[in-house]
């Protein structure tokens, strides 16, 4: 060390030495290195990515691709963030690539070229493709299809970039994605950039279609669970002529309030907690379906979940209870029918921990489908790394989120140099 040594300083009596040898703080990389190498990434993204390169000295879509990556990993949500990664020919050599990109711009630039929404869309199903062979479909063998979305805020004139509905930042442009999970294994199966000026349920039969087209010839699907905002005559249709069990939660219109109000025929099943049933036809929909609605006291639970009745208000009886709805085709007791879409729950944390430790509103760019390729990429990052935790970690570690994986075994400072003719990472 102190004969590679350029400068000497001391504090409180420690000598302190600076070496030339090239060292990283993500030496831990070498994990992330190896699963790659083991499931052959360097050869999908090449041939994923509808991109041609045509310069003799590019370092290739994979070079790119993992510099991306390290990023995301590295807890990096700019493109501008590239300088988190510091020492870069060691990550290079870790990774097998003739060099990582010194400048933003340069993955900036590899985005744009998709300008299109069939380039989004061939992007989006060879990843799809490649991770089919990944997933344990075997350990999985059913699951429920559930879908959600969620709001981006965006800071700047991207294209897509509305006004629209957004609790966080009233006023503010965004972009409003669909995704669809299975629920219980926790893979995101798909992913569709939207305007943030649209409605929750904007191309939900389409994106449905397509969604369920990806795993329906894999596994069992149990059924679709989704939240109110698709609570939709057309999508429950299409449910129903795909012969699918569905559990959708209800907006509680006015006609639907009267009706929770009338109801007398309460089954009390825990301390402040009753469920109840009745058929209802939408006034729009032409025929009659089943409806499942609980009933919690906030005087005797205080975790009731649910909403209260405008239009009852003011009766003494009800303002103390929160009513939640579902519109269900499952002949299930309405408990159980309560019980299985509980999960739904585990869709709101994947999207917390998409949006938290891998950036899903980050990365921002002009171009809509710029962005929405680098949407799937980050989803692809996502499901890697559960294979990559299945694969690699412990039993108690499986359920950690990658900002507690990345300060254990990422961030790990390395030197690299060399035992005679081999390369050596020292950690």
């Amino acid at each position: 060390m102190q004969k590679n040594s350029t400068t000497t300083a001391h504090t409180n009596k420690v000598r302190i030495t600076f070496t030339k040898k090239k060292m990283t703080a993500y030496g831990g990389f070498a994990l992330i290195a190896a699963f790659f190498e083991r499931i052959g990434f360097a050869e999908m993204i090449e041939k994923a990515m509808p991109i041609t390169e045509c310069s003799p000295n590019g370092m290739g879509i994979y070079g790119k691709a993992i510099a991306f990556i390290a990023m995301v990993y590295a807890g990096a949500d700019r493109f501008s963030h590239l300088v988190y990664l510091g020492n870069k020919e060691v990550l290079a050599k870790i990774f097998g690539v003739k060099r990582l990109p010194d400048a933003a711009t340069t993955l900036t630039r590899m985005f744009n070229k998709l300008k299109t929404i069939k380039t989004a869309d061939v992007l989006s199903r060879n990843v799809w493709a490649y991770l089919t062979q990944l997933i344990p479909w075997e350990t999985i063998r059913e699951d429920w299809l559930t879908f959600d979305s969620s709001v981006l805020t965006r800071y700047g004139e991207q294209e897509g970039a509305k006004k629209g509905y957004n609790p966080a930042k009233h006023g503010r442009p965004s972009h409003n994605p669909l995704l669809a999970f299975l629920n219980r294994s926790k893979y995101v199966i798909h992913l569709w950039n939207r305007s943030g000026n649209v409605a929750s349920w904007n191309n939900i039969v389409a994106f449905f279609a397509d969604s369920h087209d990806r795993i329906r010839d894999r596994i069992r699907v149990l059924g679709v669970i989704a939240d109110s905002g698709f609570y939709l005559k057309q999508f429950i249709e299409r449910l129903e002529e795909e012969h699918l069990i569905y559990i959708i939660a209800v907006r509680l219109i006015r006609p639907l309030q009267r009706r929770i109000y009338s109801l007398a025929d309460w089954k009390e099943i825990a301390k402040g907690l009753s469920v109840s049933e009745f058929s209802f036809m939408h006034p729009l929909w032409g025929k009659e379906r089943r409806y499942i609605v609980v009933r919690q006291d906030i005087t005797r639970r205080r975790k009731a979940m649910g909403k209260t009745l405008p239009l009852f208000a003011n009766e003494t009886f009800i303002r103390d209870y929160r009513f939640s709805a579902w519109i269900t085709n499952s002949k299930e007791l309405p408990y159980e029918v309560w019980t299985m879409c509980k999960p739904r729950a585990n869709d709101e944390n994947t999207i917390k921990e998409l949006k938290e430790d891998f950036a899903l509103g980050g990365f921002s760019m002009k171009k809509f489908y710029a962005v929405e390729a680098a949407m799937v990429l980050r989803v692809l990052v996502y499901n890697l790394f559960l294979l990559f935790r299945h694969e690699f970690l412990g039993k108690k570690e499986k359920t950690q989120r990658l900002k507690t994986i990345r300060y254990k075994y990422f961030v790990l400072p390395a030197q690299m140099g060399s035992d005679g003719r081999d390369t050596v990472l020292r950690k």
